[in-house]
């Protein structure tokens, strides 16, 4: 009986993949991540970034940060600079964020700010990794003085100016759409590079991991929180690692950058084979229902951990030049 449910639940998943393909159906792909709509959301997650670095004993005065994957707006990194971020380069490979609602959020993120409110915690999102010990506003870190310069009238109409024209030439808001090519952004420019559940999307990420040391300072920082889970494209949590590459095709379909299916493992060969050093990793762990046997031949000897570890907050600096080829 399970192997027919399994049978059924993959035939749906690749029939949902097929239609991808479809110009008419093809839209209903492409809605945006019903993630960084909020301003709320914005807020904490920025926080809990710039929190857990701080407590990792990194520090930057006014630095340059660099996001992948800001999705449905550019509010976390707004939240940066309105947190003393100096330049902000947001990179994506579909631009799924408008005017109208980059301004929104900028607008009630300031009020945030001003308000030097606690940070969302769990019960109102869920789903948002890491977890914190204390969810109230920083203040060790941005104080009143520091926060009344990040949110003078001169520097909000500077930012404002860059939401509505990033490309004027004063303009504090980079934005980089798509970002393959390492070359957007010059060689040891950004103090800190971030991103919320986007790493497990990315489909080279050695060449992202190359990319953000080749863009970081020396004793820059990268923080990412990183998804592992299905993303409900199997009835187990971690069941896509039990599709064969060809039936993950099938069902990724023309969805190119749904999920690149690589495990906490690699993350880490990455990191180590990039140059960088590990400063903070928090894992969630969730219970494995898999055997071994089940998995797909290209899974079946990762880590045992890995088939328990179903996100992972990493950061990292970076601590030597890229190891020769």
């Amino acid at each position: 009986m399970k192997a027919l449910i399994h049978s059924w639940q993959t035939r749906k998943q690749i029939l949902s993949g097929l239609s991808s393909y479809v110009p008419l159906l093809r839209r209903r792909f492409n809605k945006g991540t019903r993630g960084s709509d909020s301003a709320r959301y914005c807020y904490s997650v920025w926080l809990r970034h710039l929190l857990l670095a701080a407590e990792s004993g990194w520090t930057c005065s006014q630095p340059v940060v660099a996001e992948l994957g800001p999705g449905d707006s550019i509010g976390i990194g707004l939240a940066a600079m309105l947190s003393g971020a100096k330049e902000y380069y947001a990179m994506d490979i579909i631009d799924y964020a408008t005017l109208q609602k980059n301004i929104a959020i900028f607008e009630e993120l300031i009020e945030l700010f001003r308000k030097r409110a606690d940070i969302p915690d769990e019960k109102e999102f869920p789903l948002v990794k890491p977890t914190l010990a204390d969810y109230s506003f920083p203040a060790r870190y941005l104080s009143r003085m520091e926060l009344e310069s990040c949110l003078a009238k001169d520097r909000l109409d500077k930012i404002r100016h860059s939401i509505i024209d990033p490309k004027w030439p004063g303009s504090l808001i980079h934005i980089i759409i798509p970002w393959h090519d390492p070359q957007v952004i010059p060689p040891g420019s950004v103090d800190l590079i971030f991103s919320q559940a986007v790493l497990e999307h990315v489909s080279n990420l050695e060449l992202a991991y190359r990319a953000m040391h080749r863009w970081l300072l020396p004793g820059g920082l990268i923080s990412h929180q990183i998804d592992f889970k299905c993303h409900s494209k199997a009835s187990e949590w971690n069941g896509h690692w039990t599709y064969s590459d060809l039936t993950w095709r099938l069902i990724r379909g023309k969805q190119e950058y749904l999920l690149n299916r690589e495990p906490y493992s690699t993350h880490l060969r990455l990191l180590r084979q990039e140059g960088f050093q590990m400063v903070c990793d928090r894992i969630q762990r969730h219970a494995s229902n898999l055997r071994r046997e089940q998995l797909a031949p290209r899974f079946r000897n990762m880590p045992s951990d890995d088939l328990t570890i179903s996100g992972a907050f990493i950061q990292a600096t970076k601590c030597s030049p890229i190891p020769a080829r």
